[in-house]
């Protein structure tokens, strides 16, 4: 029998080196990808960067995040303040105001929250390897940590407050926990999944749970009601109204089809280890997988992305780890663990390829750059970034009064306030959450001194950012005013 397990366990060993040698390889161009990233300051690589951006400029200057829809500048701040407001607190302290600090932090805050997932499960199992096991695993295996932790976005610092916060419930310190999850809602206000499933865990203790829920549950309801106040009602507007997307079958199945390739295996060996026994500390972790697939129907929100998996990402992690741990007392079953886990890694092997090619054209250019110079900003043609060239975004950066784009992006990138987005407010319109009247009349008063637009005003309105009302309103007030870079631009009409 001695002579039987010694091979198995070799063979397991070889697993396991297999695994930690694609994780490190994994890591590595994970590095490489967060340095391109953060070194373009002024490139914007998933839509939406250029909106928290832009809030966080707000708060930096001092002026106030949610502000009415009905009057100029008609943005829309889709998240609770508090990322924008680390992010215009440090714009203030360091001067910058690129897209570099906001990653920065989004970067910090995943190895912040990844080296608490590392420390709950060495409490729950007292063993190192069980943590880095999960860590390696929740940053490589999917692409989805790798692909959001170096963005100037909010779900870092989210899932970094979240998984602190698992990390102190499992070590007893619920009260910590509770104002972690409060802070992580005020970062993400959909991040409720860790809170549910830590007071569903205190169930047998009355005193913890009444605790733990005014802290998160009372502490949520005053921080909603004084930002109604502050901001006279439209708060919740921003951050729930306008953000009730109708559901889109399109982008649905897209998502579904793209989570079930990275993540089909993973998800089903997280539910087949709960066929194995558990310590008490660990049902959290269970029920924090349970939450994230609960909430998997979300995908079929209108601006869905793969975002929405991020804390399901953790569970995973966390789950295959602590089984990998039972399954070590299970002589018979050791190679089970490192076939799974490496068999979720090794399915990601096409994707990093693409990931690297990506990386290395990105740091290519940063250390080579071409002449002239050219950035890169979030198109409406599909996936390909809108490649243009750097002398343009200067151009506009220099031009006196207000611009008024359908490229956010480029507002951003020019230094420029984002006067109004014309993405989203077609959808609230549509919807009929908001009205267009304050944006027409702005364009009648002809406040803007240059639009540039990603299509020519005479062209078709299929596929475009705006209305037929907006674009009757800028053809007759405003002049065209030539071509540059692949945008329009038109002036006011003397």
């Amino acid at each position: 029998m001695g002579a039987e397990r010694r091979p198995q366990t070799a063979v397991a060993a070889t697993l396991w080196a297999l695994v930690a040698g694609v994780i490190a390889l994994y890591l590595v161009l994970f590095l490489l990808s967060a340095a391109g990233r953060l070194a373009a300051s002024a490139e914007e690589f998933t839509y939406g960067e250029s909106w928290l951006l832009d809030g966080a400029r707000r708060v930096a200057r001092g002026e106030g995040l949610y502000s009415p829809a009905d009057q100029l500048p008609i943005m829309h701040i889709a998240y609770t303040p508090l990322y924008y407001v680390v992010v215009g607190a440090l714009q203030r302290v360091v001067g910058d105001t690129g897209y570099t600090l906001g990653r920065a932090v989004s970067i910090v805050a995943t190895f912040v929250g990844t080296l608490a997932l590392v420390w709950s499960l060495k409490l729950l199992t007292t063993r190192w390897w069980v943590g880095l096991l999960a860590a390696g695993f929740f940053l490589t295996q999917n692409l989805t940590a790798m692909l959001w932790a170096p963005l100037h976005r909010v779900d870092a610092l989210a899932l970094c407050l979240t998984l602190c916060g698992l990390a102190c419930a499992t070590a007893g310190r619920v009260s910590v926990a509770g104002v972690l999850f409060l802070l992580a809602g005020l970062t993400k206000q959909t991040y409720v999944a860790a809170p549910l499933a830590v007071a569903i865990t205190l169930w047998p203790c009355r005193a913890k749970l009444l605790r733990f829920g005014a802290i998160v549950g009372g502490g949520g309801l005053v921080a909603v009601a004084i930002a109604e106040w502050l901001t006279h009602g439209w708060f919740l507007w921003h951050t729930v109204v306008a953000n009730g997307n109708e559901p889109d079958s399109v982008t649905f199945s897209a998502l579904a089809g793209g989570f079930l390739q990275y993540n089909g295996l993973p998800v089903l060996a997280a539910l087949a280890s709960f066929t194995l026994p558990a310590a008490r500390g660990e049902r959290v972790w269970r029920l924090y997988l349970f939450a994230g697939l609960a909430s998997l129907p979300s995908l079929a929100k209108l601006g869905a992305s793969s975002n929405y998996w991020l804390e399901l990402s953790a569970a995973i992690a966390a789950c295959l780890a602590l089984a990998s741990h039972r399954l070590t007392y299970w002589p018979q079953a050791r190679l089970i663990a490192p076939m799974v886990v490496a068999g979720s890694l090794c399915i990601a092997v096409p994707a990093y390829q693409a990931t690297a090619s990506e990386a290395g054209v990105n740091l290519a250019e940063l250390l080579h750059p071409p002449s002239p110079r050219y950035l890169s900003l979030v198109g409406d043609g599909g996936s390909a970034p809108l490649r243009i060239q750097a002398d343009f975004v200067d151009e506009i950066a220099r031009e006196s009064g207000d611009l008024l784009t359908d490229n956010s992006g480029l507002a951003v990138a020019a230094g420029k306030p984002i006067q109004f987005e014309f993405q989203i407010f077609q959808l609230l319109l549509a919807e009929g959450q908001w009205s267009e009247q304050p944006i027409l009349d702005a364009v009648a008063a002809r406040r803007f001194s240059l639009v540039a637009l990603m299509h020519p005003l005479d062209g078709s309105v299929q596929g475009t950012r705006w209305t037929l009302a907006l674009r009757a309103a800028l053809r007759d007030n405003y002049l065209p005013g030539g071509q540059r870079a692949g945008f329009w631009l038109y002036r006011p009409r003397a």
